[in-house]
């Protein structure tokens, strides 16, 4: 699903309506179930409500989304030619490195509310995690801090094989948690196979960092046992995030965000979908000028 047909499933979801589509020239809609707002260059989104005369407040919640998404009228106006998906998603990481390098960063990642979809990361090369499994994989290393076990005991679980690990965990306790590491371990270990050593301790904060703002994405920073993470939103459902192993200066932070945050949306937002278009999608309307 490309990043327009997010921001209809979004207006569909947030408004409770029936459809939406784009709509580009000719008169605007006077059906009364019919919701609008004007975008920018002739655009407007249009909503159909399953009520006649919608509550203002709706049609406040319309245009606040419209003002969120402020890249909406270039991706309108760029839907047409595709740009290789492969080259956008490298500007993506190379956007994100420079942010992490900039705000003395571990990590830099985009990732979204509700997709499996990792949309960028500094990581090079990129491990095979998606934003699910590195959820899980932060939930655990979450579940294993709490139990004593801090990130260099972690790396030092996942350099081990099968028997090394239960040998290590033996006297873990509570048993559930170690029998979850004996299980779930073998895994993290072969997911990140092409992983350096150096880079495992930035791979499990990340980890960590993304379990935390899926878990509530309204906070935007946190810093204690071993994790620190600072967060910034955009077009409503966006989130980049910079991973720290601990406390980190939030000046330096704040400062590398907002120099990079307008660049990093524009790229993201200017992602090819995906091929083929993942299920549920849903297909652009696109109407004729009137």
């Amino acid at each position: 699903m490309d990043h327009l047909e997010r921001f209809l499933e979004l207006v569909r979801r947030e408004l409770g309506g029936e459809d939406a589509h784009f709509e580009l020239g000719g008169h605007p809609p006077t059906d009364p179930k019919l919701l609008w707002a004007a975008i920018a260059d002739g655009w407007r989104v249009v909503a159909r409500l399953p009520e006649p005369d919608p509550p203002a407040a709706k049609r406040d919640k319309l245009e606040a989304l419209v003002a969120s998404f402020s890249s909406l009228e270039g991706q309108l106006q760029r839907r047409l030619p595709r740009t290789n998906r492969a080259v956008a998603a490298a500007e993506v990481d190379d956007a994100l490195g420079l942010l992490a390098a900039s705000g003395q960063a571990l990590r830099a990642v985009v990732i979204d509310e509700d997709s499996p979809m990792l949309w960028g990361s500094s990581e090079a090369p990129r491990g095979p995690e998606d934003v699910e499994a590195l959820q899980w994989i932060g939930e655990l290393a979450d579940s294993a801090a709490g139990a004593g076990l801090d990130t260099d005991a972690l790396v030092e679980l996942t350099r081990l094989d099968d028997a090394g690990q239960r040998e290590r965990l033996a006297s873990l306790e509570p048993r559930k948690l170690r029998e979850r590491l004996l299980r779930k371990l073998p895994l993290v270990r072969e997911l990140g196979a092409q992983r350096s050593d150096e880079g495992w301790p930035a791979h499990l904060a990340t980890c960590r960092a993304v379990a935390a703002v899926r878990r509530a994405p309204e906070r935007h920073e946190a810093a204690g046992g071993g994790l620190g993470w600072f967060a910034r939103d955009f077009a409503g459902i966006y989130h980049v995030i910079l991973v720290y192993l601990g406390p980190f200066s939030e000046i330096a932070a704040t400062r590398a965000m907002n120099n990079a945050l307008s660049a990093i949306e524009r790229l993201v937002l200017a992602l090819p979908p995906i091929d083929p278009t993942p299920k549920g999608a849903r297909v652009l309307a696109f109407p004729p000028r009137g």
